[in-house]
């Protein structure tokens, strides 16, 4: 009631058609803002669906390269299976011919040389190689069961480094040369036993030979004997 008298006393003094087209122009005001408005909302919300479809575009890309990689790794993880299973297959092959071939080199040395075989043992190999100091060898020894068997060799290895100072013989414990306690004289084995050390030649000997003997205490029973010559051994040509 107040704001239509407010109306009719601006009427009485201005005039109504004054005031009507004041009225009017309010109206039109308030019709384009609120116009301007909703065309501004309608545009932000249309700009966040743009950003949330960009969006949605790059997680789709990255699901894409994620089940690209997913199945290059899956194909890579089926050929590294093959392929270990192709190994393991080899491998299987491979021991059981290694076992044959045992087999047959026990049955040639009992009949060549038995005294070099006892309980299926036999002293396989020796080799030297040159260090960089002088006089500083490197040696490796083998033991191997040339049958194929289930239980453990026990033993003890003991190695003779013999040669000639001022043209006559000296024999020095290879094992005591290198450093390697009497505790690590023993060998516990199946299938092999490997020996390893560094030693330096006692000064002014002209090494020979090296003598190996393992005797067998537990697994097998006996004494083995091999003679291994130094230039024979020697893994280089210019060792001395």
């Amino acid at each position: 009631m107040k704001k239509f008298l407010n109306i009719t006393h601006l009427q009485r003094r201005f005039g109504r058609l004054p005031v009507a087209l004041a009225v009017i122009a309010l109206l039109c005001l308030l019709s384009i803002s609120a116009y301007q408005v909703g065309v501004w909302h309608a545009h932000h919300l249309k700009q966040q669906v743009a950003e949330q479809q960009q969006q949605l575009q790059r997680l789709y890309q990255q699901l894409d390269r994620f089940e690209y990689q997913r199945n290059v790794l899956q194909v890579e993880l089926d050929i590294e299976k093959s392929s270990n299973q192709g190994l393991q297959s080899q491998l299987s092959e491979l021991q059981e011919e290694n076992y044959n071939l045992r087999e047959n080199v026990a049955f040639y040395q009992k009949i060549m040389a038995p005294e070099l075989q006892q309980s299926g043992v036999v002293i396989e190999s020796l080799a030297l190689d040159k260090n960089p100091a002088e006089r500083h060898y490197h040696f490796s020894l083998a033991l191997l069961q040339v049958e194929q068997r289930r239980q453990f060799v026990e033993g003890e290895i003991a190695i003779q480094l013999i040669g000639r100072v001022d043209g006559k013989e000296k024999r020095y414990d290879l094992l005591k040369l290198a450093n390697i306690a009497t505790s690590e004289h023993n060998f516990v084995m199946r299938y092999f036993s490997l020996y390893e050390g560094d030693f330096f030649l006692p000064k002014g000997l002209v090494p020979e030979r090296i003598e190996v003997t393992a005797t067998l205490t537990k697994g097998g029973d006996g004494r083995l004997q091999r003679t291994f010559f130094w230039r024979e051994s020697l893994r280089s040509e210019s060792n001395t």
